[in-house]
């Protein structure tokens, strides 16, 4: 898809900036979950919190 965005705007395709924007995507997609889930999970179990900063203890 990002090819087709490339070809419509004149640009030369390359395969390493393609995969760049792929790869960053998806750091900041499993960032974004991860987050989440942990705001979830320390909302909703409170006692988690406390294990998790005495495991780094």
């Amino acid at each position: 898809m990002i090819g087709f965005v490339y070809k419509d705007f004149g640009f030369a395709q390359n395969d390493q900036i393609i995969f760049g924007l792929v790869f960053t995507f998806l750091v900041i997609l499993d960032t974004i979950l991860k987050y989440f889930i942990f705001y979830y999970l320390n909302c909703v179990f409170l006692s988690l919190v406390i294990i998790y900063h005495l495991m780094n203890v």
